[in-house]
């Protein structure tokens, strides 16, 4: 249900949060989480349309928070991204009962997202 893009856009953030909310180049988020600094940059460029991160230009800058990790969900950072969690489906009946389940689901999925914050995800980092 999280793609690819969204997994990495959750580690730049908590990369960000995890160091007090930057700032941070994007060489340092690349090495420290694995995502390529290519497509990292366009990533960071969504979240910062969303207005979840900022740059700063110059000696000491990079990429930072905009808001504290507290008040960042892990749905506004999955939603910037990709723009969806919801599961791709090819029956468009809603009275299907396989559909019906998956967009329970999928509901459900969101709202767990919604309430956690990446301040959760720091404090119950290893």
């Amino acid at each position: 249900m999280v793609s690819q893009t969204a997994e990495y856009a959750l580690h730049a953030v908590l990369f960000l949060a995890n160091a007090g909310g930057g700032p941070a180049v994007a060489q340092d988020i690349s090495e420290a989480t694995g995502v390529p600094k290519g497509y990292l940059h366009k990533i960071l460029r969504r979240l910062g349309k969303a207005g979840i991160l900022g740059s700063q230009r110059g000696v000491g800058g990079g990429y930072v928070l905009l808001k504290p990790a507290s008040q960042i969900s892990v749905l506004q950072v999955i939603k910037a991204t990709t723009g969806s969690t919801k599961a791709n489906t090819t029956i468009a009946d809603g009275q299907d009962p396989i559909h019906r389940l998956i967009e329970r689901a999928s509901g459900r999925v969101d709202d767990i997202f919604q309430s956690t914050s990446m301040q959760d995800l720091v404090e119950t980092a290893p």
